[in-house]
């Protein structure tokens, strides 16, 4: 069995990556699951995951490292239940130290299991971090994204068709310069050809005790993870109109618009919309962007909310009430809620440290 860990900011495009990789493989009859893993516990990833066919695991309030038993209680439970030749395990995006505290503890305990080692950056952030121009996120976030990229075993640069190809040749040649010796890859993860090549490159790249692990500072770490707020809310909208799954359109753009109003740096902006539609806003896209929905007759829907936001969480609460509130008045639907989380990551205490 082989597990291919993804680590990489929010909003990098592991998922996306992940879930064209399980296509991939199914077609060609190797057995592959998905490990998913975040602060909270109610994911839009893993319903994603999940609605498109793909055997899911969960590793819920708390990074891997810290939560390193439940990881291993959930491989065991694939291998138990599924046996899949590959598992995907993908971070959550603001963890880093990935090597001391999930790949090496992993090769420690698991003798005769192949890991693999991917870290993600979006294009269009990561131009901004390495040619030093001003970026919205506090520099205890950018910490982690550096520290991430730091250790990685191969850098995967995502969403390469989303940025001109001037400013993607200068990005190649600052990786070139600041990342020396690490294998890179550059590809937008729809593209079929480009998710082939990541796995056959990954694949000559095993994550061995050769890969060395980065001196953290754990205070600036935490301070940065603390600088993020988490919300993560589950809303039911009902409509005598038949107009739920276009008033939930119209939360989600009103979320979004209140959110760079305010000018506050967006992680990820994550929504699901019955379990089986996912939509997303990420820290690389300009301001005007609306999300949008096929339309069909609809009595109600079901919202998953995952907002990974620099702010505190009481302000990201509000904020969302209030566009909750806005579009009640507006079209005259109920949105109701059924289960809210908002808070900040508390301080990273991982479970193994391994760093020789």
């Amino acid at each position: 069995m082989k597990i291919h860990v993804l680590s990489g900011f929010l909003g990098s495009g592991k998922t996306t990556a992940i879930e064209q990789a399980c296509r991939q493989l199914v077609s060609k009859n190797i057995g592959a699951g998905v490990i998913t893993n975040d602060q909270g516990i109610k994911l839009v990833d893993a319903q994603y995951f999940k609605s498109r066919n793909i055997t899911t695991r969960q590793v819920g309030n708390g990074c891997f490292c810290c939560n390193y038993d439940e990881l291993e209680a959930q491989i065991q439970s694939l291998a138990d239940v599924d046996g899949p030749e590959l598992i995907f395990a993908e971070s959550v995006g603001s963890c880093t130290d990935i090597v001391a505290t999930v790949i090496r503890p992993l090769l420690k305990y698991h003798a005769g299991v192949e890991v693999r080692f991917s870290t993600f950056a979006d294009v269009r952030l990561l131009h901004l971090l390495l040619s030093g121009k001003p970026t919205s996120f506090d520099e205890q976030v950018r910490y982690i994204y550096y520290k991430q990229l730091e250790e990685a075993g191969l850098i995967v640069v995502s969403k390469v068709d989303l940025i001109d190809h001037s400013s993607l040749e200068e990005v190649k040649q600052m990786v070139r310069e600041r990342y020396a010796g690490k294998p890179v890859l550059y590809q937008n993860s729809l593209d079929t050809a480009g998710i082939t090549r990541w796995l056959q490159v990954a694949d000559q790249y095993p994550a061995g005790y050769g890969l060395p692990s980065s001196e953290i500072d754990y205070d600036i770490y935490a301070g940065g993870e603390a600088r993020l707020a988490w919300l993560d809310q589950e809303l039911e909208i009902y409509s005598a109109a038949m107009r739920a799954r276009q008033d939930a359109v119209e939360l989600m753009n009103r979320i979004y618009q209140k959110i760079t109003e305010r000018r506050w740096p967006i992680g990820h902006l994550k929504f699901s919309v019955d379990g089986a539609t996912k939509l997303s806003f990420t820290a690389g896209m300009e301001d005007g962007i609306k999300a949008e929905l096929a339309q069909k007759p609809a009595v109600s829907c079901a919202v998953l909310i995952n907002a990974r936001i620099q702010t505190d969480p009481e302000s990201l609460s509000q904020l969302v009430s209030a566009a909750v509130e806005e579009v009640e008045a507006e079209s005259g639907c109920r949105i109701t809620a059924v289960t809210k989380s908002s808070f900040q990551p508390g301080y990273p205490r991982p479970t193994h440290r391994i760093t020789d």
